[in-house]
């Protein structure tokens, strides 16, 4: 969704950025958000002018964190499985000339300040699912670019960290004498960036009832370790832990789902 704006704690800075119409700046950070998302290479974006259409003024009326029930329900209609918001506080870049000596020299200081927030919303459940603040220094006359790209790296790691990569396993490739499994066939591959030696663990995911709310728990069975990509869909891995709950899961018709932990 189209980021917000509020002063913060720092109002002086912020009238400043106002004051200037830097607002390419926003821009620049709900992009370098979006930017990530995209290249996490697991995610399609809806279009944010539709996310405008639904939303109208309610958004701007009620405050930046919030987000109603038709909002929801309208975004799972578009396709959508999680609603991003964020806030931005800070998006300052300020000159300043400071004499030097009696010669009446002067010389020009730059320096950015960038202080955001975003939330992650799950739709099908209308809860926040992460969040999380971001904010950055730099100087010099691309101080501001300088400080996005400083906060980029960290807005990957909170994907990375939020959005576990999940994927099946298809079959048992190999089994020892005691009928556990000590290779398995997964349905992922380059696509989603798997790369030999990644350590992926196994898991069974059961639907609990708490306080009248469905909640899926991961109950773990096993670790298994890329051996071989095959191609964008599939990989060889060899089972290092819970051979034999695995093959009798699968055996069972157990849905076993594995995700990276190591890289």
């Amino acid at each position: 969704m189209p980021f917000n704006t509020s002063s913060g704690n720092n109002d002086r800075l912020y009238n400043v950025y106002y004051n200037q119409n830097n607002e390419k700046n926003i821009v620049a950070i709900q992009d370098a958000v979006s930017d990530a998302f995209l290249n996490a290479k697991r995610f399609t974006l809806v279009e944010r002018e539709k996310m405008n259409l639904i939303t109208g003024e309610k958004k701007n009326q009620q405050g930046e964190d919030y987000i109603d029930g038709q909002t929801v329900e309208q975004s799972k209609s578009l396709g959508a499985s999680y609603i991003v918001t964020g806030n931005v506080t800070e998006a300052s870049f300020e000159e300043q000339n400071n004499s030097i000596g009696y010669g009446g020299l002067s010389i020009s200081s730059r320096k950015a300040k960038i202080s955001f927030n975003i939330k992650v919303i799950d739709v099908s459940t209308g809860e926040i699912m992460a969040s999380e603040k971001f904010s950055s220094e730099a100087k010099g006359k691309n101080g501001f670019d300088n400080a996005l790209n400083i906060i980029k790296p960290n807005i990957e790691k909170f994907i990375k960290d939020n959005f576990k990569i999940t994927v099946s396993i298809a079959s048992v490739e190999e089994k020892n004498a005691t009928n556990e499994a000590t290779k398995v066939l997964i349905s992922g591959g380059t696509g989603i960036g798997l790369k030999p030696q990644m350590t992926l663990k196994v898991f069974e995911v059961a639907i609990l009832t708490v306080d009248g709310r469905k909640i899926p728990r991961k109950k773990e069975v096993g670790q298994i370790v890329v051996e071989k990509v095959e191609d964008e869909n599939f990989s060889i891995c060899k089972v290092t832990s819970g051979g034999a709950l695995i093959a009798s899961k699968l055996e069972g018709g157990t849905n076993l789902k594995c995700e990276i932990i190591a890289e």
